[in-house]
Order: structure tokens, then sequence, then C-alpha cells
């Protein structure tokens, strides 16, 4: 019996240092920094104070703020990809398809 070997996991006891440098990344500062990310989408986004921004400002800042944070990682992925060509799997399923069918 054989066995695929499995992919490289994550340390368990890595310290906060370890695992910023292994994924890449330097701190990240979301809120109450001169360079908060939130902060900054409020101010330069939608020119409001903090303070004074409505609940979807304060939604959509917190939106792009994430979205600054994963788009760097997604294009690592995506040259690590490229690099390695590993194989991948696409799933379609059709069940949504025959619900629209019976409506008809």
């Amino acid at each position: 019996m054989t066995t695929s070997p499995r992919p490289p996991s994550r340390p368990q006891a890595l310290s906060r240092q370890a695992l910023l440098h292994h994924d890449a990344c330097g701190a990240v500062y979301f809120a109450g920094d001169a360079n908060a990310s939130y902060e900054r989408h409020l101010v330069f986004d939608h020119v409001v104070a903090p303070q004074a921004a409505s609940l979807r400002e304060r939604f959509e800042a917190v939106a792009r703020s994430v979205r600054d944070l994963l788009v760097p990682r997604w294009l690592q992925t995506d040259v690590t990809y490229a690099q390695a060509n590993p194989k991948q799997v696409y799933d379609l399923s059709m069940e949504f398809l025959i619900g629209y069918s019976l409506t008809n």
C-alpha cells in the first residue's frame, strides 16, 4: 500500500516573527496607527473622518482593507502555481441548472 506524500504544513510551534517571515509579510496595522489600512480607506476613499463615517462607509473600508491584505498573497500564489505547474481539479455542479429547469 502506497501513500501519496503529504504537502508540507506549518509547524505548530512557530513564533509570531517566524510566521510573518514564512508568509512574507510584515506587520499590518488595521487601525490606531498613522498608516492603518482601515482609517486610510475611510479618509482617502470616502473623504470622511473615522468618527463621522456611516455604517456603509465603515463596511467598505473594512472590505478594502481585507482586500489589501489578500491581494499580494493571491498574486504570490499565482506565481507559485505558474512555476510549479501543479495539477488542478475543477468541479462543476449541475444541481443548480436542474433547479432552474424545474421552474420552467
